[in-house]
């Protein structure tokens, strides 16, 4: 992961990486002090990373005007007031608070009694504080954000105030606004807003590309899910290179590339905006192969002899990876891209949606035989897998003739789904039997999401020209519609939310209450996942789309049979006193009564030392109605915990676990960037000591994680009581990752 770097509004930079100790050099300075907030975490993911290159001697700063700024660089106007709202943005923090706020516009409603404010504080606790009664839209070096100004007075001779830090997006899948962590008396608060809003407009030739490519095999290469994040890349001679790939570079702070640019080339000695980003290689909306290189070439729009290429490497374990300068040869600079997505390994009969990241898996309707009639002509196929057929050896796909006795081959079969962006998950069968003049015929087998599921639509013919013969078929498979999993608890004003439990891995099996009679075969089986379908499982044939499922399968079974849905997951989830509660509607029909189908529910309650948990099945009501419950921490609030500074340790009170901060921390010190300007001797000296802090802690249960919170005394801090405020979270992981970030206090 290379360094990245993320700054506020008081211009701090810290940088952040896969290192051993946190980069932060926190300054204490007269009248001026910083809060700090550090995150210790193996699965920190950032709402938006904005790179910063340092402060300019010419900043570039603007302020807009009913939410619309235009830049002079390449003269682009954006304008921000699709963002307006109605109804007013509600924000939960992790504390649970509420921020309620619009741009471009002020509150229809009151907050602590004041109208006409455009930011509000409402506490979990009660009561509420105008954060700002006025906002405006500015542009600073690239980064664009709202300020919101004009609050209550809040201490210190300060006024309550709030900055939305905006980040470009291509991605049309929204992402939820982020609060950065604060403090109960803090006054300035960060959020963090993503959208395509503040990017610079998109080429037409990657407006809907699909970065992909196939090769000789048929095998197609995906890259789209790498263009979601800007790459920091040094070029050796003290500048550096913004990499993006199948999308331009993300406009932001310091980051002010020319439009369509996937390499841009900042020169860090140069100090006029206008000569500082060059363009080093304009979008490739798909890559290409050469020879076995997967590569993107990249032409300049300068035409200044400053193309780039990318070469992509196969690495397993890179899931997505990052570039690397090789060099430059000639007119071309060269870059290696180590990642997951250039290796041919792949889930059989499955593809992802490399948009949303959703998982297509048609292995359930693999391994049968169908077969369809259109014009007087029959035809069998099979997706991915076929037996017991007619069809010619090794094809997919054939047509019959009219007596059954010989076939025509449409197509030789492959287990390689494909998904198109516009449209829905295919399978090609190519080089089928000889149609016309050479040409050969093939088959496209699209999967289209099931409208209806007590009407179960057999496969349809929907084309049969140009030597190519086309097929759909409605399952629930290809549906990409999904519920809530998370509810507003109105008793207690708090959201729960069950996200995590989603499972994207495996299903859950259930265990059954012993004293229920269908507990006494020990062949019976109930899987479930939460909020979303079951995932597809080979041999285990549950109807497609089920979120629960009950089956047979003995010891020595190797797959389960007598697969029945109890139920789809049609239905949101609601809050039944202090449950969590989803229902499973219209499975499979009842044996006893046809007219009366199989359904579920399950009922999610607190317990700390549950873990995420498991299902239970409690209750079958009716025979035909499954009472699951499911005891896990994540429907538990956040905790106190104890803090023993002759010890060094956390302890969670509810479960008795502790976290020792001398192993976390080598003999309880928290290293950082030595502070030669701090008054504190341990800020200069760039170890904290946290066993002798007073350290105040809080379990959170959603995020698997501690935060903390103590200071540092620093007598040089005026308006902190002479201290450096600390917030810490170290979170469960398998490796290491900081991730550092500074608030001005």
């Amino acid at each position: 992961m290379p360094l990245k770097m993320m700054t506020t509004s008081g211009g701090k930079s810290i940088w952040y990486g896969n290192n051993k100790r946190p980069l932060i050099a926190p300054h204490c300075h007269p009248h001026r002090c910083w809060s700090v907030l550090m995150l210790l975490s193996a699965a920190v993911g950032l709402l938006g990373l904005l790179f910063v290159d340092g402060t300019s001697a010419k900043s570039l700063s603007l302020t807009g005007e009913n939410c619309i700024l235009r830049e002079p660089l390449y003269n682009n106007t954006f304008n921000l007031k699709g963002l307006d709202s109605e109804l007013a943005h509600h924000i939960s923090s992790d504390i649970n608070d509420v921020f309620i706020f619009d741009v471009c516009d002020h509150l229809k409603v009151k907050c602590n009694g004041i109208e006409n404010a455009t930011a509000c504080l409402r506490r979990k606790k009660g009561g509420e504080q105008v954060l700002a009664m006025e906002s405006s839209l500015h542009l600073l070096d690239g980064r664009i954000h709202f300020n919101f100004s004009g609050g209550q007075s809040c201490k210190n001779g300060k006024n309550f105030s709030l900055d939305i830090l905006m980040m470009c997006s291509y991605t049309p899948v929204g992402v939820p606004l982020t609060v950065i962590p604060y403090t109960q008396d803090q006054c300035n608060y960060f959020m963090f807003w993503t959208s395509p809003l503040v990017c610079l407009p998109l080429p037409e030739k990657v407006k809907q590309n699909e970065c992909s490519v196939k090769d000789a095999s048929g095998h197609v290469f995906n890259l789209l899910p790498l263009s979601h994040l800007n790459h920091h890349v040094p070029d050796r001679n003290g500048s550096h290179f913004f990499v993006a790939a199948c999308k331009p570079v993300h406009y932001g702070h310091m980051t002010m590339c020319p439009p369509g640019s996937s390499v841009c080339h900042v020169n860090k000695a140069e100090d006029d905006y206008t000569k500082k980003y060059h363009d080093f290689g304009q979008t490739d909306p798909n890559p290409s192969l050469e020879g076995d290189k997967l590569v993107m070439n990249l032409k300049s729009g300068e035409g200044s002899c400053q193309d780039s290429k990318i070469i992509f490497e196969c690495d397993p374990a890179a899931v997505e990876g990052s570039p690397e300068y090789v060099g430059q040869e000639k007119c071309c600079h060269i870059f290696s891209w180590r990642t997951q997505l250039a290796c041919k390994k792949k889930e059989s009969c499955a593809v992802v949606d490399p948009i949303t990241g959703l998982l297509f898996n048609m292995t359930q309707l693999a391994n049968k035989k169908y077969t369809v009639t259109a014009s007087n002509s029959s035809y069998e196929f099979g997706i991915c897998q076929l037996t017991d057929t007619k069809c010619p050896a090794k094809s997919g796909a054939c047509q019959l003739t009219n007596n059954g006795s010989q076939t025509i081959s449409l197509g030789t079969i492959n287990d390689e789904l494909s998904y198109n962006i516009t449209g829905a998950p295919f399978l090609q069968y190519s080089s089928g039997s000889i149609c016309k003049n050479d040409q050969r015929w093939s088959t496209k087998i699209e999967f289209i999401c099931e409208t209806d599921k007590d009407e179960k639509a057999p496969p349809k013919v929907v084309e049969n020209s140009n030597c190519e013969l086309i097929i759909q078929i409605e399952t629930e498979l290809a549906c990409t519609k999904e519920i809530s999993c998370s509810a507003m608890n109105l008793s207690s004003d708090q959201e729960v939310d069950l996200s995590l439990l989603i499972s994207a891995e495996h299903n859950y099996e259930a265990s059954i209450n012993g004293s229920l009679d269908i507990a006494k075969d020990p062949k019976n089986k109930f899987f479930l996942n939460v909020c979303r379908p079951l995932l597809s499982t080979y041999g285990l044939g549950c109807p497609g789309g089920s979120a629960a499922c009950m089956a047979v399968q003995g010891p020595n079974d190797p797959t389960p049979t007598k697969e029945l849905s109890l139920g789809y997951p049609d239905v949101s989830l609601t809050i039944v006193g202090d449950r969590a509660q989803l229902k499973y509607l219209r499975g499979s029909n009842f044996s006893k009564d046809n007219s009366t189908q199989l359904s579920s529910e399950v009922e999610f309650y607190c317990q700390p030392k549950a873990g995420h948990g498991h299902p239970v099945l409690q209750e079958i009501m009716h025979d035909c109605h499954y009472r699951f419950e499911w005891a896990t921490n994540v429907m538990c609030p956040d905790v106190a915990a104890s803090f023993d500074g002759s010890q060094c340790t956390i302890k969670n009170t509810e479960t008795s676990e502790t976290v020792d901060l001398k192993k976390l921390f080598n003999n309880g010190e928290l290293v950082i960037n030595p502070s030669k300007n701090s008054v504190s001797q341990e800020m200069r000296d760039g170890k904290i000591r946290l066993c002798d802090k007073k350290i105040t802690a809080v379990v959170g249960y959603k995020d698997a994680g501690v935060k903390f919170f103590f200071t540092v005394p620093d007598a040089s801090c005026e308006g902190t009581g002479g201290n450096v405020n600390v917030n810490l979270r170290v979170g469960c992981g398998v490796e290491e990752r900081f991730v550092v970030n500074e608030v001005r206090q």
